[in-house]
């Protein structure tokens, strides 16, 4: 609760980033900002007292007890109103019960449970943070190209429409021409929304105002998997994917129910005491003849005398017979049980399918990026030769158009190669449970610096 208090209060007292931001301000801002994270929190400190309330059950039991009666005698002549006080106190302690103690183990793997939810989400959030992040950036990518290829487009509509007018080129020319700008303007309305629709995935996730965005460097780091064998990256998921630790940790929760289930044909022994004291000799009123009345304590029924009463013991309570619910109870928990086998089993299977996946994201990632680095580079010296040779007249507008067309959408793919390996090194550190600041900072460095 204390963790959770804190943060709540760094989000409500924090101020909100109003200039451009990277990657890192973005993760430290969902940090305190989004819900999913903060109820992890809160589900974290809730698991953590499972523990403790099962441990309460193996401690000493104390309770104490008062009451106070008014009573009515009437014998011998004489009647007499008195009240009768009474303090108490009992003890019970545990001294076997399978249930207990099993409950007590599933309380501590519950703990680790939630210690290992909380860290999970933590790094989750950072592969969910910059997913979002990289997905405005390629939206805005996708928009500028579709708006730089529609401008160019509808110079060639122009141009083709003058031409039509001094007969060098038919309707055909001119409706071809209509057709791509009119297309490119589709493209644009649903590039625009696509933005739109990113952005405010981003700001749910972050509150951060989404067009403050720093985008990549002109070149980012590209490296290779460190070490550049994908069977030891998938044996370090083996131990340090957090699902995968998670689910393990849930499958011995689900053997201590097969023992608390069990505990149910068990017998349980419990050491019990207790202490009474009674005051019996608060008389209100009597009346009857003086004699009696002087000799009242030794009339029969008429306790006014204050006593004692101690007692320990050990209790043994021995189940003989519950209809069969036992058995249905333990039968129950061993399916679960073994329920909670196959989904460890599952959870490993696609860890490792997700790991090798990504392993060679990573590896192919660099080639592909220098691949397209390539391509567009000549894809801007197949541009600007067009464009020498429009000017001079011996290339005509369909060919600059075409060229520019093929710039931009080079430029698109290029910029999405550097997000699809940047993405895929986070997911791969996040998968084998290596995520740390330093791999933060290393992630960030691939990103413009922010102004002061």
């Amino acid at each position: 609760m204390k963790k959770l208090f804190l943060v709540l209060i760094a989000t409500l007292g924090g101020s909100q980033i109003a200039n451009a931001f990277n990657l890192t301000a973005a993760y430290q801002q969902a940090l305190i900002y989004n819900a999913d994270y903060l109820k992890q929190i809160a589900s974290t400190d809730s698991t953590l007292e499972q523990k403790n309330i099962a441990r309460a059950q193996l401690l000493p039991q104390i309770n104490g007890t008062a009451s106070l009666t008014e009573n009515y005698f009437n014998g011998s002549g004489v009647t007499a109103y008195y009240h009768q006080p009474i303090y108490g106190v009992t003890l019970q302690q545990t001294i076997f019960d399978w249930s207990k103690y099993s409950a007590f183990s599933k309380g501590k793997y519950a703990a680790q449970v939630g210690d290992l939810q909380l860290v999970n989400a933590k790094q989750q959030l950072l592969v969910t943070v910059a997913q979002a992040y990289f997905d405005v950036l390629y939206a805005q990518d996708t928009l500028l190209s579709i708006q730089k290829t529609k401008d160019a487009l509808e110079k060639q509509m122009n141009q083709a429409k003058k031409s039509f007018e001094v007969g060098t080129v038919t309707i055909a020319d001119v409706n071809d021409a209509q057709a791509g700008f009119d297309s490119s303007s589709a493209q644009e309305i649903q590039a625009t929304n696509d933005l739109i629709y990113k952005k405010n995935i981003f700001q749910n996730l972050t509150g951060l105002d989404p067009n403050l965005i720093q985008g990549l460097n002109d070149n980012i780091q590209l490296d290779l998997p460190s070490p550049q064998n994908v069977k030891i990256w998938a044996k370090r998921a083996e131990s340090g994917n957090f699902n995968i630790q998670i689910a393990d940790k849930q499958l011995a929760m689900a053997n201590q129910d097969v023992d608390i289930a069990i505990s149910g044909h068990l017998p349980s022994v419990n050491l019990v005491g207790g202490y009474t004291y009674t005051d019996t000799a608060g008389i209100d009123s009597v009346s009857g003849p003086e004699s009696q009345i002087n000799n009242i304590s030794n009339i029969a029924g008429t306790p006014i005398s204050s006593y004692a009463v101690g007692s320990l013991g050990v209790q043994l309570n021995l189940p003989i017979y519950s209809g069969g619910g036992v058995s249905a109870q333990v039968r129950q928990a061993k399916a679960n049980y073994q329920a909670a086998q196959q989904q460890l089993v599952s959870v490993e299977r696609t860890t490792d399918q997700n790991v090798q996946n990504t392993y060679w994201q990573v590896q192919n990632g660099v080639s592909i990026v220098k691949a397209q680095q390539t391509a567009l580079k000549s894809a801007k010296s197949k541009l600007d030769s067009d464009q020498l040779g429009y000017q001079v007249g011996v290339r005509n507008s369909v060919d600059l158009v075409n060229s520019q067309k093929n710039y931009y959408q080079t430029f698109t793919t290029y910029q999405q190669t550097r997000y699809q390996y940047l993405l895929a090194r986070v997911q791969l550190r996040y998968l084998s449970g290596s995520v740390d600041d330093k791999f933060v900072r290393d992630i960030n460095a691939n990103i413009k610096p922010t102004q002061p």
